[in-house]
C-alpha cells in the first residue's frame, strides 16, 4: 500500500506521538501543543488505516493515540524529508531541526529509541576480537566505497544460509559498527542497482521488530530491511 500524503498537522502529530513517546489523547494534544491540533474524522481514519498510528476509544469516548511501529519508521524516513510549500516558515524551521536529528543518527549509528523511547546503549562486548584494519573507526572516515562494498559482502557471506538467501540489514550493520551508517547507506543504495543484488521491504511487515525498521535505508522513498546476493 502506498504511503499516504498527510498535510503538515498530521505530520506533526505523528512527530509529536514519536518525541512524547506515549499514549495521548485529543485533549491531551490541543492542551500541551496548539488548540485545534487533534486526531479526527478523516485524518484519525487515514493514519490508522496506514498502520501509523493505534487507536483505541476510552470510557468517555475520547481517542487515545499511540504511535505504531509503522509509524516509528515513517518518522525515521521523515526525517530526511523536506518540507512542503504551503508549510511556511514554521515547517521550514521543523524539518531543518529534523534533518539535523536524521545527520546526527546517520553519524553516530544510533536510533531514534535510544532518544525517545529509553531503549539503552548497548555495552561493549567484553572480550571483542579486535576489528579488521579495514573496521577501524579512526579509519572509517575515509573507507572507499568499493571496501565498504567489500565489507558488506564478506558480513553477508558469514551470515546467509545458504547463499542467496535473506539476511536482514539489521544483522549486517550489527558487523559494521566501525563504518558510519550514511556510508554504508550509501553504498548499500549503490549495490541495490548491481545485478544479483536485491534489497527489498519485508513482505511480511508485522515479523519486523524496532531494531529491523530502525536498521532499514531507504531507497526510492520506501524503507528496505532486507539482502540478498548471489553467489556471494
Amino acid at each position: 500500500m502506498p504511503e499516504p500524503k498527510l498535510s503538515l498537522p498530521e505530520r506533526a502529530l505523528l512527530l509529536i506521538l514519536m518525541a512524547t513517546n506515549a499514549e495521548l489523547s485529543n485533549p491531551e494534544i490541543e492542551d500541551s501543543y496548539a488548540p485545534g491540533l487533534k486526531l479526527t474524522g478523516k485524518s484519525r481514519l487515514k493514519l490508522a488505516d496506514a498502520k501509523l498510528i493505534d487507536c483505541r476509544k476510552g470510557t468517555r469516548g475520547a481517542y487515545f493515540f499511540r504511535l505504531a511501529d509503522d509509524g516509528w519508521a515513517w518518522c525515521r524516513a521523515e526525517l530526511a524529508g523536506e518540507s512542503q510549500r504551503q508549510d511556511g516558515s514554521a515547517g521550514k524551521a521543523l524539518y531543518a531541526v529534523l534533518g539535523g536529528v536524521g545527520d546526527y543518527l546517520d553519524r553516530t549509528g544510533r536510533s531514534l529509541a535510544q532518544i525517545f523511547a529509553d531503549l539503552p546503549e548497548e555495552p561493549p562486548v567484553a572480550n571483542e576480537p579486535a576489528a579488521a584494519p579495514a573496521m577501524d573507526a579512526a579509519s572509517s572516515s575515509t573507507l572507499p566505497a568499493d571496501e565498504i562494498d567489500l565489507e558488506v559482502r564478506r558480513t553477508y557471506r558469514k551470515l546467509a544460509d545458504p547463499a542467496g538467501s535473506w539476511v536482514g540489514l539489521a544483522d549486517i550493520r550489527d558487523h559494521l559498527r566501525g563504518i558510519p551508517r550514511r556510508e554504508v547507506d550509501g553504498v548499500l543504495r549503490l549495490m541495490s542497482r548491481m545485478p544479483g543484488i536485491r534489497i527489498e521491504e519485508e513482505t511480511n511487515q508485522k515479523s519486523l521488530s524496532q531494531r529491523d525498521r530502525e536498521a532499514a535505508v531507504t531507497i526510492g522513498n520506501r524503507a528496505q530491511h532486507v539482502l540478498s546476493i548471489e553467489s556471494a
